[in-house]
């Protein structure tokens, strides 16, 4: 078959690596698989194998007002009607609300088979009110629709017939669940995901004064980038030993070292670092951003979960778990066993499904 992916960009994020790991499947199974961004192929900070062709408009940047903003997006949506007309695929999926948006509007009148992937939960990541009307009259157009829980299913039923609604949660290497030593005799603490506010690391820099002089021993390594980075940085200006290790393209290493995973989101889709982190058989933390922490959580046994937007709940967990060694070795072994159901060898099969 041939098939079109279509993402804004392949610049870090949880739902972009796994759009790149389901490109590597799909060209490995002997399909024609073209990968498509808003960006252009050399911001690329997730890479592709060979096989999968890239095409990059270079039409990702900001607009100054709202009639350039109409402007620049009509033209992507030009530039990926064309491309789509050129290609013919026998199968289009698109990932991310505004990229499902402009999918399904690019594709309109061409008789191709759209499928989108809802990677946030919209009933907490509201778009601006021209693309929410926008989606309302776009959707439902789409031929299925790939939600990450039941709960944002549901949501997106009000836009897409249930009957093209099909839940696929994401998935983690399988490589990634093998156990590996800590690199460092020193306890770490350890956040990783985009700098931007849904991710809440503001909260966590709160926790962090409230809790560092009762953890002496501990570092807090903060890893990723995003537009809040300098006011984090503010923020953590006078805090002891905070680290701010930017964009790493390889997150193993830091896993590796740490000893606590947090995640201290607002709200999330389907949350792939803890995940990952679960993988590794780190001790996990996160707050009550999603139904996905709830299900990963076993009841507390593979993660413990804390109220969002509670700085004072983190801190005292953070105190609580780093006392508790016992508790954290059982936590990591029970969130790697947890994890090993979220592998590529079982979820891969679930999009496979899509090429049917």
């Amino acid at each position: 078959m041939r098939i079109a992916l279509t993402v804004h960009a392949l610049q870090g994020g949880g739902a972009e690596r796994v759009l790149a790991r389901l490109a590597e499947r799909w060209s490995t199974a002997g399909h024609d698989v073209h990968l498509i961004t808003w960006s252009a192929v050399d911001t690329d900070q997730i890479p592709v194998p060979p096989a999968v062709v890239r095409h990059g408009f270079g039409l990702l940047r900001s607009s100054a007002n709202l009639w350039q903003g109409l402007w620049a997006n009509a033209h992507r949506i030009r530039a990926l009607r064309r491309k789509l007309r050129e290609l013919q695929p026998d199968l289009v999926l698109s990932f991310c609300d505004q990229m499902n948006i402009s999918t399904l509007q690019a594709a309109r009148g061409l008789k191709l088979p759209v499928w989108i992937a809802e990677h946030s939960d919209p009933s907490r990541q509201r778009l601006g009110h021209a693309w929410e009307w926008w989606r309302r009259r776009t959707y439902p157009r789409c031929t299925g629709c790939v939600a990450l829980t039941s709960e944002i299913a549901d949501h997106l039923a009000q836009w897409v017939p249930r009957t093209r609604l099909t839940v696929i949660p994401n998935a983690v290497d399988a490589a990634q669940n093998e156990s590996v030593e800590p690199t460092s005799k020193r306890s770490s603490l350890l956040s990783v995901g985009r700098l931007s506010h849904e991710k809440g690391i503001d909260q966590l820099l709160h926790a962090w004064r409230l809790a560092h002089a009762q953890l002496p021993d501990w570092d807090l390594r903060i890893v990723g980038d995003g537009a809040q980075r300098s006011s984090l940085e503010r923020q953590a200006t006078g805090l002891p030993r905070v680290h701010f290790a930017g964009w790493m393209s390889d997150t193993a290493p830091a896993y590796r070292s740490a000893t606590i995973f947090v995640l201290p989101s607002r709200y999330e889709g389907f949350p792939v670092a803890l995940l990952e982190a679960m993988s590794h058989g780190l001790t996990c933390l996160a707050t009550r951003c999603s139904q996905a922490v709830e299900e990963l959580s076993c009841g507390g046994e593979a993660v413990r979960v804390v109220p969002i937007e509670s700085p004072e709940s983190l801190a005292r967990a953070l105190i609580e778990m780093s006392a508790d060694p016992q508790r954290c070795q059982r936590m990591g072994s029970a969130a790697r066993r947890v994890s090993s159901y979220y592998s590529w060898n079982r979820i891969g099969p679930l999009w496979d499904r899509l090429l049917q």
